[in-house]
């Protein structure tokens, strides 16, 4: 791996003399940087996002050196770009003379997810045996290494393709059984990109001769993909550890019940799994009082609704405790379900009708700000 880094780097000395000395400096490489990041986001012009970070690269490494944390986002999104415009040699080439600056940091995660980087590249370009010799090479680091969820789910996804890509089936079923476990608790079963990687375990299984657990999973596969088939048991939530593993079904299941009808398949069961995930978890605080029942009244399910959205929020923004800006936006996903839902429920309730009111008028998160105030313009209670 090292003589192939070490004959990545001439190709960029050439480019670095050929930038001006009066754009060398950081204002134009922000400016530079930031315009190519807008171009990956529109889809735009890959071509000149290639040019952007080339030069914003190459000022970054000339100011503050080769292990730059600029320098590094610079070049990881110029690879990025090449591949974006079917470029893919040249985002190995941009991959490997990176890997090289940061030979020192070979043992900590932002090494590992750049050369993880580089295995799905070799992989683009039929590199078959080179993918699979980077991602083994990363996976050691992770051994030791703090590595985020996304980013180890990603690294054992890789590596189960670059492995069953070379007839190493077993290992690919092994590392994709831990990505699926990693994502299951980020994500829950029913996310798409769940079910998505549980396809990607079935054919593994196939290939490796496992017919009757690729069967099994191929049902799995059905069951999930129906209406509310991502919705979990009760039962499951027996303790504090139990809804730490299931935060990602708890956050699946207060998107469901948000986004669906009362009457959708496995609705009202979703979210009597997000309350009782609220009840029992150590990981959200979510105080309900006065203020937030003046705004529900006595409307069980949209308290229900509530909780989810805060779920939701919670979960999305990594913290325990919510604000009262989230504790509004919260409200306001209510009231719509409450809108979607009004003509199905058991039981209605004024004060949502009148924050119903205000939402169709449009003036729903004005009037929300007297309802749910900040809380250094809460008066004391006076004793």
């Amino acid at each position: 791996m090292l003589m192939v880094l070490a004959a990545s780097t001439g190709a960029f000395a050439q480019y670095e003399a050929q930038v001006p000395d009066d754009m060398m400096n950081l204002e134009y490489a922000l400016k530079a940087d930031s315009m190519g990041r807008k171009i990956l986001v529109d889809k735009g012009s890959y071509a000149t996002a290639i040019e952007l970070f080339k030069r914003s690269s190459t000022i970054y490494r000339r100011l503050n050196g080769n292990t730059d944390g600029n320098y590094v986002n610079a070049m990881a999104l110029l690879a990025k770009s090449y591949v974006r415009n079917e470029q893919v040699k040249d985002a190995i080439k941009v991959t490997e003379k990176l890997l090289g600056d940061l030979e020192s940091q070979k043992q900590t995660s932002d090494y590992a997810i750049i050369l993880d980087n580089l295995s799905f590249y070799y992989a683009m370009a039929n590199e078959t045996a080179k993918a699979l010799e980077a991602s083994k090479e990363v996976l050691k680091i992770c051994e030791n290494a703090d590595m985020p969820d996304d980013d180890l789910s990603s690294i054992l996804i890789h590596a189960a393709e670059n492995y069953s890509a070379m007839n190493e089936h077993a290992e690919a079923i092994r590392l994709q059984l831990r990505a699926l476990d990693r994502i299951h608790q980020a994500y829950g079963l029913g996310s798409e990109k769940y079910i998505e990687e549980l396809k990607y375990l079935q054919q593994y299984y196939e290939k490796d001769g496992q017919a009757s657990k690729a069967s099994k999973t191929a049902e799995t596969i059905e069951s999930l993909e129906k209406p509310g088939g991502g919705v979990r048991p009760v039962e499951e939530l027996s303790s504090v550890e139990d809804c730490t593993y299931h935060r990602g079904d708890a956050y699946w299941c207060a998107e469901y019940f948000l986004t669906h009808s009362l009457s959708a398949t496995n609705a009202i069961q979703a979210g009597q799994y997000v309350t009782t995930w609220c009840i029992k978890t150590d990981e959200l605080n979510i105080e309900i009082d006065d203020c937030h029942m003046k705004c529900i009244g006595d409307c069980p399910t949209e308290l229900n609704a509530y909780m989810c959205g805060c779920v939701i929020l919670g979960q999305s923004n990594h913290v325990k405790k919510l604000t009262r800006e989230m504790e509004r936006q919260a409200m306001v996903w209510t009231v719509r379900h409450y809108n979607h839902n009004r003509n199905i429920l058991v039981k209605t309730s004024p004060e949502m009708d009148k924050l119903n009111e205000y939402l169709e008028k449009g003036t729903l998160e004005e009037h929300l700000l007297e309802l749910i105030p900040d809380k250094e313009n809460v008066e004391p209670a006076t004793k």
